[in-house]
């Protein structure tokens, strides 16, 4: 009989759909969207979730937390699963934040093999996971109609590689998007890999600084390792990318090929497009090393091994940092915050109190002070902005 799992995301998603079946491969799988929770504050969501997996008798609770800091530390304690686990799928930016919340869980999955060793350099038990299509189907001698092909977003950044590309000779065909606008159906994404000599994929983080959440920003972006790599060799087609250290871990210089600079791209492009059996020679390699590591099953067996074993440790943290304490207090208190739920979120008080407690007296005050004015201020311009709406 399979065991139970419970996966919480934080709302609907593209890659979803992915990570359920991946888990559903081992596990009978339950999930939930916290979005979904709309007139619940911070204990509410909880007791919803924990009738839940008594419920459904759950034996292992997994947390999507990117971006979404209403999944905490303080959350996560509170939820009474056999086992937990933190699964991560952009740590940039917030791996303080992650490594903070994961002191609470079991397991932490992370789909950069850089992060894995971070979480792992902490003493975590950390494993790679990754959140793109494992089991897709080549198409046999699909003709070919695309040299390159770019798909995502398109940065400033991204704009003038492909522009610098295409003066210099390169046929590119591009159906990148601006953000904020979604990009093109997977079926039809899938075809144009499959009709494509090379994939290229830029490595640089999108925004246009690193979130920095215990100082000020420092860093303009990050080299990550992107699902377009990974996309690309289970539909054995080539991937050209700029570099970034996952990627060189996962892969090697050798078998997959990066770049730095606009000009180092053209080079390694026109290098494959002009010599047919370097490319697929190349493009064997790459796709076979890609399905050594990611297709589902050799992806997700070790996870499972690790779940299947008794918990071996947790990570006790000395302190939690007045940054964590700050946006967490916050996150609990501006949960489904209105004039309406005033009174009801006063009653949240007491979960602050119990988070400070064993802070000095100057932490806890500036906590306190800031969770009554929050209180205050966002009770009347979340009223004011539904009423816009």
């Amino acid at each position: 009989m399979k065991k139970k799992v419970l996966i919480v995301f934080k709302y609907p998603h593209a890659w979803n759909e992915n990570v359920i079946n991946k888990f559903s491969n081992y596990y009978d799988i339950n999930h939930l969207y916290i979005s979904e929770y709309k007139n619940l504050n911070f204990k509410e969501v909880i007791k919803k979730i924990n009738n839940l997996i008594k419920l459904k008798e759950i034996d292992i609770t997994v947390f999507d937390p990117d971006y979404f800091k209403f999944i905490n530390l303080f959350f996560i304690d509170q939820i009474v699963s056999k086992k937990k686990v933190l699964m991560i799928g952009d740590d940039v930016g917030l791996h303080e934040f992650h490594a903070i919340t994961a002191s609470k869980c079991d397991l932490v999955l992370n789909s950069d093999p850089m992060a894995v060793l971070k979480y792992q350099e902490k003493g975590y038990d950390s494993l790679f996971f990754q959140f793109e299509f494992g089991e897709l189907k080549n198409t046999p001698n699909i003709k070919k109609e695309f040299d390159v092909l770019f798909y995502g977003h398109l940065t400033p950044d991204r704009k003038s590689y492909l522009e610098y590309i295409q003066k210099e000779g390169v046929l590119v065909k591009n159906v990148g998007h601006e953000n904020n606008i979604t990009g093109i159906p997977k079926d039809e994404l899938i075809s144009l890999i499959e009709k494509s000599k090379i994939v290229l994929n830029f490595s640089k983080t999108r925004t246009t600084f690193v979130q920095n959440l215990e100082s000020e920003n420092i860093y303009k972006y990050y080299y990550q390792l992107k699902g377009k790599m990974i996309v690309a060799g289970l539909k054995g087609v080539m991937c050209v990318s700029e570099y970034s250290p996952g990627q060189e871990l996962l892969f090697g210089n050798e078998v997959s090929p990066m770049f730095y600079t606009k000009e180092e791209c053209v080079k390694i492009l026109k290098k494959f497009l002009s010599n047919e059996t370097l490319l697929l020679d190349s493009t064997n390699k790459f796709t076979k090393k890609v399905r050594d590591i990611c297709e589902d099953k050799k992806n997700f067996e070790p996870i499972y091994k690790f779940l299947e074993e008794p918990s071996k440790k947790k990570i006790e943290l000395i302190k939690i940092p007045y940054w964590y304490l700050r946006i967490a207090a916050k996150q609990i208190i501006l949960r489904n915050l209105s004039l309406s739920t005033l009174i009801r979120n006063f009653s949240q008080i007491n979960i602050i109190f119990s988070i400070i407690k064993k802070s000095n007296i100057f932490t806890k005050f500036l906590i306190i002070t800031e969770t009554f004015i929050n209180i205050i201020w966002h009770s009347f311009t979340f009223t004011i902005k539904n009423k816009k709406l």
